[in-house]
């Protein structure tokens, strides 16, 4: 008898849940550039191998010509047969790799074309078809979580099968040419079949003897996955214990001798032959050094220790559910909901398991605890694989444990699940409008180009060359710095005619003084649009994310600088022609306002002054003495009004008792540095100016006098005292000093 309620094994919302997936599989494989999911273009190298009738490769003479060469040739050979009618001649110059990508400089790893998109020929059409394989053989682990819930977990199969086909991840991977999706699907198949073999009782309550067929199936599987990938053969873990319960639970030695055997000579029977002739070939079944000399510089030159080990397995959290590609990342947001399912999840589960300790171990029951020795067995390789190889903590290597993790999920949500069920539709809900949204949300922008722009809509036109081939057609520039936050600059750039060097863009802010304040060396489009894919003709708007500036920064007006460098060359820059002439290695094709820190200014001495409504002596100090050949300084404080633009001169007189001038300070504020022209409305300005006092100067009752004036002609802005009354000349009269003898 069945453990597991009697209604059928489809239903509506099963058929809904596997239309999800395959909708959402086919989402992620299109918006997903060729080979950018891992190793995707050596797991097509081996399928064109094998398509093109190459047999199976050595790995020390064929290394240079296949891919993933290492591997067992099962899911190869699957994806050969499919896309073997196609022409798949342009695949040696589809999509290269990319060496932006291999010198770390972007997440992008291979050079894409305009070629590749819709309607697809040739490789990319057979890479998008071989996609679809992976995702039958999701579909059939998605089934196979179902099937392994109705009978371990009642109830909560669904909600199994859709932690598996609404993992993000999973999805992609699904939609990925990659052998991990046949050794998924077919270690899911085994478990599926382990827990069919613990349920299904006699009527006296123990297990029914399984019979030849059940164990030759089993032995078939196990060697099939074996043929997968080498993680295949760790089934035998799992496969020893169901047969040693079966044994154990019949009272009989039968399931264990008979069906080990069965299921061993079955294993040999189908895969047998490859680790013998692995063995001819190379002296080991698992040819396991030759393998190692494949993945060279990846093999650590020592193990990992434990404790680093541990700390390196931190990104499993992340990359078992959103990491794709070679470094996309999902919102900080999903990874919090993930964290939050797999903690509830792992409550569940602690509190189940204390529940079940008086309890006497029902089939389900084993069948759980199976499902978590599974788990174990594939993280204690992988970890094991980790302390050897490095860039190997990723998500997709549980995977052949994703089915059984599926069900632990759903058992431990259920262990916390009311008669509602509202925690688990939640997490499922949460979960699959996240799969829904992450490949228009993520995948997409971040392979995405940019987009072409019409040449009459380019701000700021300019005619700026570097080299013979890169034009920088035009700018735009935020009106000033904010502290604190990042400086946007956007370039608008062409060539006219293809690149065959990738290029590099520094984008500097130089502050008054010449100093470099903010700036960034960068891709075009992050990457995502190496020069060496440029399409002439195809003017293109990029913007560059600057740091915030730095608090050293001088305020006043900065200077925009871009070079353009050969990767790895920055000591090489392009010549820069503006209008045809050379002008260095440099261009600078615009200003931004660098202000002075936002705070609040407090003078020791007020006024009330104003000039023409456009600015305000806030106040100012100075000494009430000086001496004669000393230096005399004087800080103004300014706010500005209603500012026009417009650059002024602040004089600043000394003057004796008759008003006769005794010298004077005129010039920009704080030195040319920070000039009126860039003053905002509100803001508020120290300006510092130095008199110098004549070494013969009497001593006496001085007055300094202050104002604005235009340079270009002379005029001074009218100067009014806060209650209305003009000044004199236009000259506000701050303070008295003494000049007093030595």
């Amino acid at each position: 008898m069945l453990s597991n309620p009697a209604r059928p094994f489809f239903d509506a919302r099963l058929a809904a849940l596997l239309a999800l997936f395959v909708a959402l599989a086919a989402a992620y494989n299109a918006v997903t550039p060729l080979f950018e999911a891992p190793d995707e273009r050596d797991h097509v190298s081996y399928a064109n191998w094998l398509a093109d009738g190459g047999g199976l490769p050595h790995l020390v003479a064929d290394r240079a010509a296949v891919g993933e060469i290492w591997q067992p040739p099962l899911y190869y050979a699957l994806v050969a047969a499919v896309i073997a009618p196609i022409d798949r001649a342009d695949f040696p110059i589809t999509a290269p790799l990319s060496d932006d990508w291999l010198a770390g400089s972007t997440y992008v790893a291979h050079y894409h074309r305009a070629g590749e998109g819709f309607p697809w020929h040739g490789t990319a059409l057979a890479t998008h078809i071989a996609r679809f394989v992976s995702t039958a053989l999701g579909l059939i682990t998605v089934l196979a979580t179902y099937a392994i819930g109705r009978r371990l977990l009642p109830g909560y199969a669904l909600v199994a099968a859709a932690l598996v086909a609404l993992n993000p991840q999973f999805v992609f991977m699904s939609a990925a040419v990659n052998n991990d999706n046949l050794v998924i699907a077919l270690s899911a198949v085994v478990l599926w079949l382990l827990a069919r073999l613990i349920t299904d009782l006699e009527p006296d309550g123990r297990p029914r003897d399984p019979g030849w067929r059940e164990y030759v199936a089993l032995g078939a599987l196990w060697g099939l996955a074996a043929l997968a990938k080498l993680t295949g053969l760790t089934l035998g873990s799992v496969i020893g214990l169901t047969l040693l319960y079966l044994a154990w639970r019949r009272r009989s030695w039968r399931p264990l001798l008979w069906g080990g055997a069965l299921v061993g000579a079955t294993l040999l029977l189908v895969c047998g032959w490859y680790f013998w002739r692995n063995w001819q070939l190379y002296g080991d079944p698992l040819a396991w050094q030759q393998m190692l000399d494949v993945t060279g510089g990846l093999v650590r030159e020592e193990l990992l220790s434990w404790p680093d080990t541990l700390r390196y397995t931190v990104f499993l959290l992340y990359s078992y559910w959103a990491i794709f590609g070679y470094g996309v990342f999902a919102p900080d947001s999903f990874y919090l909901m993930t964290k939050i399912i797999m903690g509830l999840a792992a409550l569940g589960l602690a509190l189940r398991a204390v529940r079940g300790l008086r309890r006497r171990v029902t089939p389900e029951r084993f069948g759980l605890w199976l499902l978590v020795v599974w788990s174990l067995t594939i993280f204690l390789f992988l970890l094991r694989w980790m302390r050897q190889i490095d860039a190997t903590n990723q998500g997709r290597l549980l995977f052949p444990a994703v089915a059984a993790l599926g069900v632990l999920g759903a058992a431990g949500l259920a262990a916390l699940d009311g008669r509602r069920r509202l925690l688990s539709t939640t997490a499922v809900v949460v979960l699959g409008s996240w799969a829904a949204a992450l490949p228009l949300l993520t995948i997409a922008p971040a392979y995405a180009w940019p987009q072409p722009v019409a040449m009459a809509a380019i701000p700021n036109p300019t005619d700026i060359r570097f080299g013979e081939a890169i034009h920088l057609l035009g700018y735009e520039l935020p009106a000033e710095v904010v502290h604190g936050r990042p400086v946007d600059v956007a370039l608008y750039w062409q060539t006219d005619r293809p690149l065959d060097e990738s290029y590099f863009i520094a984008v500097r802010v130089l502050d008054p003084a010449g100093q470099v304040v903010t700036g960034a060396d960068m891709l075009p489009a992050g990457g995502r649009y190496s020069t060496v894919v440029w399409e002439p003709g195809r003017p293109f708007r990029d913007v560059y994310h600057l740091p915030p500036v730095g608090e050293d920064a001088i305020p006043g007006r900065g200077t925009v600088l871009v070079v353009v460098y050969p990767r790895g060359a920055p000591g090489e820059p392009l010549p820069v022609t503006v209008g045809g002439q050379f002008t260095g290695y440099e261009a600078r094709p615009g200003t931004i306002k660098l202000p002075p820190p936002a705070t609040r200014l407090e003078p020791s001495r007020l006024s009330g002054a104003t000039f023409d409504g456009r600015f305000r002596l806030m106040g100012y100090d100075a000494p009430e003495t000086a001496h004669p050949g000393d230096p005399l300084a004087l800080t103004l404080f300014w706010e500005a009004l209603q500012p026009d633009g417009r650059d002024y001169t602040v004089f600043v007189h000394l003057v004796d008792g008759a008003g006769e001038l005794v010298t004077q300070s005129d010039g920009p504020p704080r030195t040319g540095m920070y000039p009126t022209g860039i003053w905002s409305a509100g803001e508020q300005v120290r300006d510092e100016h130095v008199l110098a006092l004549p070494p013969d100067l009497p001593p006496g009752k001085y007055e300094i006098r202050v104002g604005l004036y235009d340079p270009a002609s002379g005029a001074r802005l009218a100067a009014y005292e806060g209650d209305g009354i003009r000044w004199a000349d236009d000259a506000v009269g701050l303070v008295a000093i003494e000049i007093v003898p030595r």
